[in-house]
């Protein structure tokens, strides 16, 4: 018999974890009411057993226990966020003093075990792009020019996702 409430209540325990809405179930010598609101969920009481908190989320650390049962209850944690396996794309502009876009300027990316540096040329409106570049690494992107001189001529950049805002500057006009 006891082995049959201790089913029925890990089974009613986690029903309430997956379910969003409100229920309410009764049997034998317990009772338990489940709601989840912003506070992390709500209260059973019987004589054998109390339970508080949203059981199955261990991350705010809440333990519930009395008689022979206990409930650890709170919020799930999130998974930290890693580099995605697909390569990104790093981009920016190369602009003259003045803030209009440099053409022909040549870009370096260089870094975290490239054997030879990859090269893009500035387009029409100072554009680059480098596709396809492996996340989770460092990189150093730098900028050169026949007729422009840049006093920050090199960024270093840990990528883990899409870059679009890299930006180079010239100081002066050689």
């Amino acid at each position: 018999m006891k082995k049959q409430k201790l089913l029925a209540l890990a089974t009613i325990i986690t029903l309430a974890a997956l379910s969003a809405s409100a229920q309410i179930s009764t049997g034998g010598a317990y009772g338990m009411e489940q709601s989840v609101t912003a506070s992390g969920g709500g209260s059973s009481n019987a004589t054998i057993y109390k339970l508080e908190g949203t059981p199955g989320q261990p991350a705010s650390g809440v333990t519930s226990t009395g008689g022979r049962y206990g409930s650890r209850g709170g919020f799930w944690q999130p998974m930290p966020l890693t580099p995605s396996a697909a390569g990104v794309t790093l981009s920016g502009r190369v602009l003259t003093a003045e803030g209009r876009g440099l053409r022909g300027a040549i870009i370096r990316l260089n870094g975290s075990g490239m054997t030879t540096p990859r090269i893009v040329m500035s387009g029409v409106n100072g554009t680059f792009s480098f596709a396809d570049v492996e996340p989770g690494q460092t990189y150093v992107i730098s900028v050169a020019s026949r007729r422009f001189g840049f006093a920050s001529p090199s960024q270093v950049i840990s990528v883990s996702d899409n870059v679009a805002d890299i930006i180079f500057q010239a100081g002066w006009q050689n």
